[in-house]
């Protein structure tokens, strides 16, 4: 903890001691070893409750810290650099996974090695900074070839595809999720299969390709409702969301988009909300409600500036600008296509910097 400011510390402290209604074993944390807080906090989080399991990782990566645990230690800064991803804290999360990453190469650890390349490149990936992401996901990848970890092959490969995916590069995304699916299924794996299920449907819903995106996300869904894993579904109707989008079946998607948001929100999902607003405020603008359109694209540009998603505040500018065109309001239109096509190029993402520029031409 010593590269955290001493606000931070003393609201984490604040909330560590908060009373949490049905936390009756969050109040026995002191009593807890540092291994079984961190135990805990997994099994809080992935039922949803992320103050809770926030608190739990909190105290034992000061146990683990004050007795020396190295291994606990490592394991703990790993799960709040997640927390904070997700939280929208870059640079809070990025401090917490360089401090795993260290401890794991003190431990000589290659599997927690591998986690933490994989964590910074989902950093990466979320900033925009698309080859650094990738770079960070081949080390996790090599790193689970090299130790024979299938799983942590199956996630990396996944991680590559999404990826491969913002970069319009639908070939590799393809390969690299295939290959994570294969894995998975190998493996027997539900989770990991109804991931590779969503990622290859989205893949397809990027082509156009609606049936099978549908098909594959439909046997997502399939998986995860069936394990209750709601991270797993929300992400499944965040892509089927976009799916009918782009049929043109607006309300349909606007129920399913809510349907991911509430399950976002609950998880406290910070970049899965920012794109979930911008799709909303996509449906709502082709069926011609300005009002609500503009209201979900100003809550995606706001997260998704003060998360570093420059890719995602890109798109919303992008957005906004087709809005502000279809209200006939040329000037806000001519500043917001500037403002896409300025951040597509600085992402050396060409293809969508043309698309803001010809706009611009015509205005």
């Amino acid at each position: 903890m010593a590269a955290w400011s001493d606000e931070q510390i003393l609201m984490m402290l604040r909330r560590a001691h908060e009373p949490q209604a049905g936390g009756d074993s969050i109040r026995n944390l002191d009593k807890m070893s540092a291994s079984k807080c961190g135990a805990l906090g997994e099994k809080l989080l992935n039922a949803g409750r992320t103050n809770e399991a926030e608190q739990c990782f909190f105290v034992a990566l000061k146990k683990s810290e004050q007795d020396g645990e190295l291994l606990i230690q490592c394991m703990a800064a790993i799960s709040l650099g997640r927390l904070c991803r997700k939280r929208g804290d870059s640079q809070q999360s990025m401090t917490l996974l360089q401090q795993s990453l260290d401890l794991a190469e003190r431990l000589e650890d290659q599997r927690l090695q591998g986690i933490n390349y994989g964590e910074i490149g989902q950093l990466f990936r979320i900033q925009g900074q698309y080859t650094k992401a990738a770079d960070y996901y081949k080390k996790s990848i090599e790193i689970d070839q090299e130790i024979g970890n299938e799983r942590g092959q199956a996630v990396g490969f996944c991680n590559l595809g999404s990826v491969y995916l913002r970069q319009d590069d639908y070939e590799r995304a393809i390969k690299a999720c295939e290959k994570s699916l294969a894995i998975s299924l190998s493996l027997r794996d539900e989770n990991l299969t109804a991931t590779s299920y969503c990622n290859l449907g989205s893949i397809y819903q990027q082509q156009s390709r609606y049936d099978r995106a549908i098909e594959m996300l439909l046997k997502s869904l399939e998986i995860s409702d069936s394990l209750g894993n709601e991270q797993i579904s929300a992400d499944a109707y965040h892509n089927l969301g976009n799916v009918y989008l782009e049929m043109g079946q607006f309300d349909t998607a606007i129920s399913i988009h809510e349907k991911a948001l509430n399950i976002f929100r609950r998880f406290e999902d910070e970049p899965r909300m920012a794109q979930i607003y911008c799709n909303l405020a996509t449906s709502y603008q082709h069926k011609g409600v300005t009002a609500r359109a503009l209201e979900y694209n100003d809550k995606s540009l706001k997260i998704s500036e003060r998360i570093g998603d420059q890719h995602g505040a890109a798109i919303v500018n992008l957005n906004f600008g087709n809005v502000y065109l279809q209200a006939d309001d040329l000037d806000q239109a001519r500043q917001h296509y500037a403002k896409a096509q300025s951040l597509f190029e600085m992402l050396d993402l060409s293809h969508e910097a043309q698309k803001a520029a010809r706009v611009l031409k015509t205005l």
